[in-house]
C-alpha cells in the first residue's frame, strides 16, 4: 500500500483538497486546524530534561506525545493538503529528536521490582504519534530517513511495548495483573504504530508480532476473571467494561482504532472481531443521560469510579461506527461528539448520522453490579443508578452507592474523581466516604481492595420491574465482610419520584451504623425531614426507622476540584446493636397530597405511602432476618400470611383489588386463597380480590 494509509489514503486527501476549494465551511475548519502551523515551526522541541524532569510515576513523558500530536494535527495536515515541505521536515526533525532519547518512559519503571518495565501509557502514545507522523510524511523524506525513523520507532516504542505486553519470549504482564485499560491501550497503540512502519521490517517478524498482539487484545475482551487474584471479568453480561465509561472509551476505543487500521491494511480481523462482546456500544450508552444544555442535546455519563461526568465516549463510538459495529445508540453518541478534521478527510461526517437511544430498555441490571432505571430516554428525564459490584484500580470502594439525576441535573450524586496525583484521590475519592453508602462504626470497605481487588464483591441479587415501580436489592456485605454478615440495601423506586430504602445490617459486634448521602445544592432540616434544593428542584428525605437518628454535616470534596470542600450529610443510628434496620424515603418534587408514615406490628416494620385514593404499605418481615435454621420466616403482614422478606401492598380505594409485591416468598395466602405457592422462594407481583 502507498503511504499515507494508516487512517486514510492519498485519494482521500485529493478529495479533501477539492472540497475545501468549493465548501466554505470545510475551508474554515481546515484553516482553524492549521492556524498554529507557523508557531509550531518555531516552537522548541520537548527536551530530555523536561520529559525526565521529576520522579513521579510518568515523570513528564506525556509532554512528548502531546507535542507530537499537536504538531501532527497542524503541520501534518498542512503538508498533506498544501504540500508545505517545511511542515514535513519539521515533523521529521521532531521524530528524530525524540528517537535520540534514551527511553520514552520514566525512571520509576526502570527501577520497578522484580522486573523493570520498558513501556507505559506515555511511551505507547508517543509511539503511535510518531508512527502516524511517519505515515504522513513518508513521501517527503528520503529512503535513508525513512529507514532511520522506522528503526527508531520500532526500537524505542514498538518492540519495548509489545515485548512487555504481548510477546511470549519477553512478556512481563498478564491480564490478571494489568488487564484493565492499560492492556488494550499499550498493545493497540504499539501495534498500530507497527502497521505504519511495517514495510521497513522483516515480514515474518511483523506477522508474529501482530499475531500475538491480536490474540492479546482478543483475550482482553473475553477475560473471565481470576478468583485467586480477586479479578473480575472485564466485560459483563451486557457488554459493559467494569472500569466504567471513561476507561472503556480509552481502552476499548484504542483497541477499535487499531482494529480499524489493521482491517484497512489486511482485511477482516477474525481474531479480534469475534471477541468483541455483544452489546458493547449499547452498554456504554446505557450509562448516559440525555440532557439539554445551551439549547442542544448532549449526553452526560454517570460518574461512577473514575469517569468524568463530561466524558464523551467518542473514541469508542466513532471507531465502532467506522467499523460497522455501531448501533443507533452509538451513532447518537458519535453525532453528539462530532467529527474532527481527520474524520472528515477519511470521509466520515458524524454530524449527519441518524441515531437515537430511545430503543434501549429503561431499566437494566447487569451481573457486574450496576442497576439503572429511568422514566424515559427523553432529555432531562429522571434516573436512578445503583452500583454494588467490584473494586479495583479505577473502580471505587462504593458498594451499595446510588445516584439520582432529575430534570437535567445531578441531584443526589457521586463525588466522582480528581487528579490522580492528589493525596485525596486514594484517601477520599476512591473510598466509601465519597459515596452514598452504609458504614458500620464509621468504617467501610478496606482501602487495600483498590490494589488487591475485592475478594467478596457486592452484587445486585434481585430486581423486579413493574408498571409503576422498580425494585433493586443490593448485597453490599462482601466488601464489608470484616464488619458484618449482612448489609442488604433494598431500593423501591416508586413512580420515578419516591425512593424507599430499607437497609438491613447485621454486624459482627454491637456497633453503630451510618448512612452517608451526597448531593448537589443545599439542604435545611425541618420537622418532617430534610428539604434539599438544587437550582429550583426540591426533594425531601425522611427517616422512618430508627426514630432517634442523628444527623451531621461532614466534609467531602468536589469532583475534579479536590481543593474545594463540599459537605455531605451523614445520618447515624447511634444504637449499639448488632442488628439494624434503617428505613428512609427520598421524595422528588414533593407533593402536599403525599403522606408517608411509619407503621409496625410486633414482627414487622414499614411505611404507609398515602396519595389520594392510592395507598401503599411496604413491610419488612423481622422474622425473615436471616435466622432461618429449622424455622421458616412465616408471619402475618398486612393481612396476608406469608414468609416474604418484604411485602408491598398497593390499594386503590376506587377498585376492589389489591396488588401485592412479595420479595423472597414461598407462599402468600389470604382467606383460604393461595396466591403464591412455591417450595423455594421467589419474587413476584400478584393481584388479589378484596
Amino acid at each position: 500500500m502507498q503511504h499515507p494509509y494508516l487512517f486514510f489514503s492519498g485519494a482521500d486527501i485529493d478529495v479533501f483538497r477539492k472540497k475545501i476549494k468549493t465548501d466554505a465551511a470545510a475551508k474554515a475548519r481546515y484553516d482553524a486546524a492549521v492556524k498554529n502551523a507557523e508557531a509550531y515551526l518555531e516552537e522548541p522541541f520537548v527536551t530530555w530534561e523536561e520529559a525526565n524532569g521529576n520522579d513521579s510515576l510518568h515523570a513528564n513523558f506525556s509532554m512528548m506525545n502531546h507535542q507530537a500530536n499537536r504538531f501532527c494535527g497542524s503541520l501534518g495536515l498542512k503538508y498533506l493538503v498544501e504540500g508545505d515541505l517545511r511542515c514535513a521536515y519539521r515533523l521529521k526533525d521532531l521524530a528524530a529528536h525524540f528517537i535520540s532519547f534514551d527511553r520514552w518512559y520514566a525512571v520509576s519503571y526502570v527501577n520497578r521490582k522484580p522486573n523493570p518495565w520498558h513501556s507505559d501509557l506515555c511511551s505507547t502514545s508517543t509511539t503511535l504519534a510518531l508512527g502516524r507522523i511517519y505515515d504522513l510524511i513518508y513521501p517527503a523524506i528520503t529512503k535513508e530517513e525513512r529507514a532511520a525513523l522506522a528503526r527508531g520507532i520500532y526500537e524505542k516504542g514498538v518492540k519495548p511495548a509489545l515485548g512487555d505486553w504481548a510477546l511470549p519470549e519477553t512478556r512481563i504482564h498478564a491480564i490478571d495483573s494489568m488487564g484493565h485499560n492499560w492492556w488494550a491501550v499499550c498493545i493497540a497503540e504499539a501495534a498500530a504504530a507497527l502497521l505504519a512502519i511495517r514495510d521497513h521490517l522483516p515480514t515474518d517478524e511483523v506477522k508474529q508480532m501482530l499475531y500475538h498482539a491480536d490474540h492479546a487484545l482478543a483475550e482482553y475482551m473475553t477475560y473471565p476473571g481470576n478468583k485467586l487474584f480477586n479479578k473480575t471479568r472485564n466485560f459483563d453480561d451486557r457488554g459493559m467494561f467494569y472500569e466504567s465509561v471513561n476507561y472503556n472509551n480509552y481502552g476499548t476505543g484504542s483497541l477499535l482504532r487499531y482494529l480499524w487500521c489493521n482491517e484497512r491494511y489486511s482485511g477482516y480481523n477474525r481474531v479480534i472481531s469475534a471477541a468483541i462482546p455483544a452489546g458493547l456500544c449499547d452498554a456504554v450508552m446505557g450509562f448516559s443521560y440525555p440532557r439539554i444544555k445551551d439549547g442542544k442535546e448532549e449526553y452526560y455519563f454517570l460518574n461512577f469510579g473514575d469517569t468524568r461526568d463530561d466524558t464523551q465516549a467518542d473514541l469508542l463510538a466513532n471507531y465502532a461506527v467506522k467499523l460497522g459495529l455501531d448501533t443507533a445508540a452509538a451513532r447518537a453518541m458519535a453525532k453528539c461528539a462530532g467529527s474532527d478534521i481527520w474524520d472528515e478527510i477519511a470521509g466520515f461526517d458524524f454530524s449527519a448520522l441518524d441515531g437515537n437511544v430511545a430503543y434501549l430498555p429503561k431499566t437494566t441490571v447487569s451481573d457486574s453490579g450496576f442497576a439503572i432505571t429511568r422514566d424515559s430516554w427523553a432529555p432531562d428525564s429522571t434516573l436512578l443508578a445503583i452500583k454494588c459490584g467490584y473494586c479495583w484500580n479505577h473502580s471505587h470502594n462504593d458498594a451499595g452507592s446510588f445516584q439520582i439525576l432529575h430534570k437535567g441535573k445531578p441531584f443526589f450524586t457521586d463525588s466522582g474523581t480528581c487528579d490522580y496525583s492528589s493525596p485525596l484521590y486514594h484517601a477520599y475519592y476512591c473510598q466509601n466516604d465519597a459515596h452514598s453508602v452504609l458504614l458500620i462504626g464509621n468504617n467501610g470497605s478496606r482501602a487495600e481492595e483498590l490494589y488487591r481487588g475485592t475478594k467478596f464483591p457486592g452484587a445486585i441479587i434481585d430486581s423486579y420491574e413493574a408498571k409503576d415501580f422498580v425494585f433493586i436489592q443490593a448485597d453490599a456485605t462482601g466488601p464489608a465482610a470484616h464488619l458484618c454478615s449482612r448489609m442488604y440495601r433494598n431500593f423501591m423506586w416508586i413512580e420515578n419520584r419516591i425512593l424507599v430504602i430499607f437497609d438491613d445490617v447485621y454486624s459482627h459486634a454491637a456497633n453503630t451504623v451510618q448512612f452517608t448521602l451526597h448531593y448537589d445544592g443545599a439542604y435545611k432540616q425541618q420537622a418532617n425531614g430534610f428539604l434539599f434544593e438544587n437550582d429550583g428542584l426540591q426533594a425531601i428525605l425522611r427517616t422512618h426507622e430508627p426514630t432517634g437518628i442523628t444527623a451531621e454535616d461532614r466534609i467531602g470534596h468536589t469532583a475534579h476540584r479536590e481543593n474545594e470542600d463540599k459537605p455531605y450529610l451523614c445520618l447515624s443510628d447511634e444504637r449499639i446493636e448488632r442488628m439494624h434496620l434503617l428505613i428512609h424515603t427520598l421524595e422528588l418534587d414533593p407533593k402536599k397530597s403525599t403522606v408517608i408514615t411509619r407503621i409496625e406490628t410486633d414482627d414487622a416494620t414499614g411505611i404507609l405511602i398515602a396519595d389520594g385514593n392510592l395507598q401503599r404499605e411496604i413491610w419488612y418481615n423481622h422474622r425473615a432476618d436471616g435466622n432461618v435454621m429449622h424455622d421458616n420466616s412465616q408471619n402475618t403482614v398486612g393481612g396476608y400470611d406469608t414468609d416474604a422478606y418484604m411485602l408491598m401492598i398497593t390499594r386503590d380505594n376506587r377498585i376492589h383489588t389489591e396488588r401485592v409485591f412479595a420479595v423472597c416468598a414461598s407462599f402468600l395466602r389470604k382467606d383460604g386463597n393461595v396466591f403464591i405457592g412455591e417450595f423455594k422462594k421467589t419474587t413476584a407481583e400478584i393481584t388479589t380480590s378484596v
